[in-house]
């Protein structure tokens, strides 16, 4: 049984605003992340932070979200920043090179500084 992917926001304070996401991210369930950051990004923060610590599985789609989230943000003039992503999630994004892109950060109040 797939489990379900929660996004809850974390912080909000209209510049920043934090998601802590938990379960897994594929494609059944990548839409819940991908709705929540393009509605934190619209609102006109100028980082987001996902915070990836409880995110136990990553496949394909969740990387093209990582990506989407990422130039939706650049586009917009603000950042996208992924903390506490842990194995099997950072192995899949340093698997394809993305933590070339991504800003990847040990914990969110690294993300936050």
């Amino acid at each position: 049984m797939t489990e379900l992917l929660t996004v809850a926001v974390g912080k909000a304070d209209g510049r920043v605003t934090v998601l802590t996401v938990a379960g897994e991210l594929d494609r059944d369930s990548v839409h819940v992340l991908e709705t929540a950051g393009e509605e934190a990004l619209a609102s006109g923060v100028e980082r987001l932070v996902l915070d990836l610590r409880a995110v136990t599985f990553c496949d394909s789609s969740g990387l093209r979200v990582f990506v989407h989230l990422h130039r939706t943000a650049a586009g917009g003039g603000s950042s996208l920043r992924l903390a506490e992503v842990h194995p099997p999630v950072s192995m899949v994004i340093e698997a394809v090179s993305l933590d070339r892109l991504l800003e990847l950060h040990a914990t969110v109040e690294d993300a936050l500084d």
